[in-house]
């Protein structure tokens, strides 16, 4: 809706013939019609007024004026509700003008294109990399531009760029990159623990670049949803391709490694991870233990 505010009125009048617990008895007319404004630009509160009409309209018998007086109110409302839910389903860059337009994530970099057509120097077009990790979000490299087809080439060659050194990354693993399944793993048995186990994530949580076996292989390394009949889902582990710490949900996890199935690399990996925790556990007791 274009005018809130004659549709505020229209909103008043009608809720005001159908007020039934006498909110509007001794409120002045311009204070509820300025309140109903406002709440024309609050999701949750367009929401609940669509709720309010149709229970009122629920005690209507007449068709006809649910026809003519409540089927044009819920409507309208209902097209308010879709311009703030397109409103608020908008990313932007950060507090900035720029909403992203395309967002391509490979790798460890998502590569942004984004737009602000009000821009006061016309510099309208934004590239620019975003990276994230457990705690925050981070922009680098970004560039502006009043020219369409620049901007648009840099985003598309940071693109290319990216997935080449996702092909290095891949060529230089010289691991197998064989998917593990459910045939591989012990079954995700949620009344059991698997701190402390090497389990493999499903597949499909990964990203498509990552789906590889070396990838999928983890240590887990505590976290509520390690526990046994926990109600948390929090897995902690580390990533025995690498290295990195990370973080995935009980639900990711495919199962325990069968033993068989378990690669050598990875078994080395995990004992070499171990054996650091315990190097650093003990040097933090000595540590407690001197004070």
């Amino acid at each position: 809706m274009s005018d809130n505010k004659v549709f505020a009125e229209e909103l008043y009048e009608f809720l005001k013939a159908n007020d039934t617990h006498g909110y509007f008895v001794h409120a002045p007319a311009e204070d509820c019609i300025a309140d109903l404004e406002n709440y024309l630009s609050d999701l949750h509160m367009v929401r609940e007024t669509i709720k309010d009409i149709e229970e009122i309209a629920d005690s209507f018998d007449d068709h006809e004026v649910y026809v003519s007086e409540v089927k044009p109110l819920v409507k309208g409302l209902r097209e308010i509700e879709s311009e703030l839910e397109a409103v608020q389903s908008k990313r932007m860059v950060n507090d900035t003008g720029y909403e992203v337009k395309h967002a391509i994530r490979v790798g460890d970099k998502e590569i942004l294109f984004a737009v602000d057509n009000k821009e006061e120097n016309g510099m309208c077009y934004f590239v620019g990399n975003y990276t994230q990790n457990e705690i925050i979000g981070q922009y680098a490299d970004c560039q502006v531009s009043d020219d369409f087809l620049e901007a648009i080439e840099e985003f598309t060659n940071r693109v290319s760029n990216q997935i080449e050194v996702m092909k290095g990354e891949v060529s230089k693993s010289m691991m197998p990159k064989e998917v593990f399944t459910a045939e591989h793993c012990y079954p995700n048995d949620y009344t059991q623990s698997i701190d402390g186990k090497i389990v493999a994530i499903k597949a499909d949580v990964l990203r498509p670049e990552y789906r590889r076996g070396d990838v999928q292989l983890v240590l887990v390394n505590g976290g509520n949803g390690a526990n046994a009949n926990s109600r948390g889902n929090a897995v902690f582990c580390y990533h025995l391709n690498n290295g990195k710490h990370t973080r995935f949900e009980r639900f990711d996890v495919q199962g325990e490694i069968k033993p068989e199935y378990l690669p050598k690399w990875a078994a080395d990996k995990a004992a070499s991870i171990q054996a650091e925790k315990a190097v650093l556990t003990q040097k933090k007791k000595e540590r407690n233990d001197a004070r």
